[in-house]
C-alpha cells in the first residue's frame, strides 16, 4: 500500500522539512524491493490460506526467521498484512483487492524491469529504436509468462468498468482485440453483445493466456477464436470488423508504428465501425496523482519499447487521419489515470 503520511507530515514534506528525494528514490525502490520478496516467497498465498505465526510462515517458505521478520514488519507498517498476539494475517484491503494468488507469477517481470531501468538515462541520452527493452523480451520464457500474468492482472481491474461504459451504435457482430493476450474484454464484450463473435490477436504467449481464460468461460468461448500474429509486422486479418478494441497498446509503439497501426485497422474495419482505446494519455485533467500515474506508466513504456503516454489531440487526428470522426475520450472512476478513447469510421457515402 502507499505510504500515508498524516497532516503534520504532508505540511512537512510540502515545505520541504522532509526530504522528499528519500522517499521519492530510495523508500519507493526499498518498498517495491520488500513486496517482491513477500511475492517472491509466496507470504501472502500463505496468510490467505490461514493466519500464521511467525514460525509457521518460516517452515512454509523455508525462510530464515530474521529475515522474515524484517520483512513482515515493512508488510505489516505498510498496511498489507496485520497481527493480532503472535499470529498474522491478510488485512482487508489486501483481500479487496490485490492479486494474492497472480502477484508471484508477476514477480519475475517487475524484477527484470527493475534491472533494466538502470539504463534510462542511456535512453534519454540516445532514444534508443525500440526502447532499452524492447517486445522481445516479452514474448517468450520465464520473463514472457510473467509479464502476460501481470496483463491479466491489469485487464482484471478495469474491463467491468471499460466495458460497461463502452456504448458500440446498434449490435456488433464483428470484433478483433489487438495485442488481447488473456482474452478477458472479448468475453465481457461477448456477454454485452451476446450475437458477436471476437477475435484476439497476438503473439503465441499471449494466445496461451488467453487458452487460459476461455477454459473458464465456458458460456462465451465459442464466440471467440484466437489468432496468432504480431500487430506490428503483420497484416491484420480482412474480416471487416465493425468493432475494433486497443487496450494498453499504443503507449508501447512509437509514433510511426501507431501511424502504420491505424492504417492497418481502417483497411481491415467496415463503414460506421467503432474503434476503442484503452490506455493512459498525457494532457488528461485530473488530479495530481492521475496524471502522475499516466506520466510514470508512459515513461516506462518509453524506456520499454520507445513508446509513451500520448496525449489526446495526437490521438484524435491520427484517427482523423484514417477516417474515424466523433472522436472522445472518458476517464475510468475506479483505475486513476486510465482513460479510453472511443470514434467512429465514415462512411464511404460520407467521404
Amino acid at each position: 500500500m502507499p505510504l500515508r503520511p498524516n497532516l503534520i507530515e504532508r505540511l512537512l514534506t510540502r515545505s520541504g522539512i522532509i526530504p522528499t528525494v528519500l522517499l521519492d528514490t530510495g523508500v519507493s525502490m526499498f518498498q517495491a524491493s520488500a513486496l517482491l520478496t513477500a511475492g517472491d516467497i509466496r507470504l501472502f498465498n500463505h496468510l490467505k490460506e490461514a493466519n500464521l505465526t511467525l514460525e509457521e510462515i518460516g517452515r512454509k517458505t523455508n525462510c530464515s526467521l530474521h529475515g522474515l521478520q524484517v520483512v513482515l514488519t515493512c508488510m505489516l507498517n505498510l498496511g498489507y498484512v496485520n497481527k493480532k498476539g503472535n499470529n498474522y494475517s491478510l488485512s482487508k484491503s489486501m483481500q479487496r483487492s490485490f492479486p494474492i494468488e497472480l502477484f508471484p507469477d508477476m514477480v519475475p517481470f517487475f524484477r527484470s524491469i527493475n534491472e533494466k531501468l538502470n539504463n534510462s538515462t542511456e535512453a534519454v541520452k540516445n532514444d534508443p529504436p525500440g526502447g532499452i527493452m524492447g517486445w522481445d523480451f516479452v514474448k517468450s520464457g520465464i520473463v514472457g509468462k510473467s509479464y502476460q500474468a501481470a496483463m491479466r492482472w491489469l485487464g482484471s481491474s478495469t474491463v467491468k468498468e471499460v466495458v460497461s461504459r463502452i456504448k458500440i451504435p446498434g449490435s456488433p457482430k464483428r470484433m478483433l482485440d489487438i495485442g488481447g493476450s488473456h482474452g478477458l474484454y472479448c468475453v465481457e464484450f461477448c456477454r454485452k453483445y451476446p450475437e458477436l463473435k471476437a477475435t484476439v490477436l497476438d503473439w503465441a504467449i499471449g494466445l496461451e493466456n488467453a487458452k487460459i481464460t476461455l477454459a473458464h468461460e465456458q458460456d462465451v468461448a465459442k464466440q471467440i477464436d484466437l489468432f496468432e500474429s504480431d500487430l506490428e509486422k503483420d497484416i491484420l486479418p480482412n474480416e471487416k470488423y465493425d468493432f475494433v478494441f486497443l487496450g494498453n497498446i499504443i503507449h508501447g509503439l512509437n509514433e510511426e508504428a501507431n501511424h502504420v497501426l491505424f492504417k492497418k485497422i481502417a483497411y481491415a474495419t467496415s463503414d460506421k465501425a467503432t474503434i476503442a482505446i484503452l490506455d493512459q494519455y498525457s494532457n488528461v485533467k485530473g488530479s495530481p496523482f492521475e496524471k502522475g500515474v499516466a506520466s510514470l506508466i508512459g515513461w516506462n513504456l518509453f524506456l520499454f519499447a520507445g513508446g509513451q503516454a500520448y496525449d489526446f489531440d495526437s490521438v484524435r487526428k491520427w484517427l482523423e487521419s484514417y477516417g474515424f470522426y466523433s472522436v472522445t475520450i472518458t476517464h475510468l472512476k475506479r483505475s486513476p489515470g486510465f482513460s479510453f478513447i472511443t470514434a467512429q469510421k465514415r462512411s464511404k457515402n460520407e467521404d
